[in-house]
């Protein structure tokens, strides 16, 4: 049986048995392999850019009995998305996954991606919704010291309101009350001299308060 961490563990709640996905960055392919072996999802392709990271995902593969297509690539760029309509891009920065997204022409099968990014969680959701995917869900997990972001983006002409792309769902209390701390951590670091950028973190921080409060 392969045991997922917490934060891929995460991305399973947003799969279903009709997904034909691409693990993009697969690592070490457990997510993959999690995938296939408990019949969560119809197909999986495990595709990364690093070939090291490739050649143990085919080996892990291989010791659990799978038939998981891989692919080495730079986003999408080598694989064939005739019949994929899910994508999964985690492990990674959000610079890098708007990369791996900026050609729409390999997106016109997609409905679905899961995304789970190391950083910049508002630019990102904000680039979703300006390529046509609105966030239907999100899941937030502790794990080994951290906090990860799960986005579930579905095509879609529907856009998210100022407040979710800015602070997403907020629908994890412990989360949400370290959204607020992270402010009032860098409001301490700032120089009582420093009026005008106390004033904008004190005002990011009754905003952010607001919006908890909805």
């Amino acid at each position: 049986m392969n045991n997922l961490s917490k934060r891929l563990k995460a991305i399973t709640n947003f799969v279903s048995k009709d997904d034909s996905l691409v693990d993009v960055g697969c690592d070490h392919g457990l997510l993959s392999i999690y995938l296939m072996e408990n019949n969560l999802v119809n197909k999986v392709i495990a595709s990364d850019i690093n070939s090291n990271a490739l050649a143990s995902a085919i080996k892990n593969i291989e010791k659990f009995h799978l038939e998981i297509p891989t692919v080495l690539s730079d986003g999408l760029n080598n694989i064939n998305l005739t019949d994929i309509n899910t994508l999964v891009i985690s492990g990674m920065g959000t610079s890098t996954i708007k990369h791996i997204l900026s050609d729409s022409n390999k997106l016109v099968k997609i409905k679905k991606i899961i995304t789970q990014s190391n950083n910049d969680h508002e630019m990102l959701r904000q680039f979703m919704n300006d390529i046509g995917y609105y966030l239907d869900n999100e899941l937030y997990v502790y794990d080994k010291g951290k906090w990860y972001v799960t986005g579930c983006f579905i095509k879609s002409n529907k856009k998210n309101s100022e407040d979710i792309i800015k602070y997403g769902l907020l629908n994890n209390k412990e989360y949400n009350s370290y959204l607020v701390e992270s402010k009032e951590t860098i409001l301490e670091k700032i120089p009582l001299t420093s009026k005008e950028a106390r004033e904008k973190v004190i005002k990011e921080i009754d905003e952010l308060k607001r919006a908890v409060c909805k």
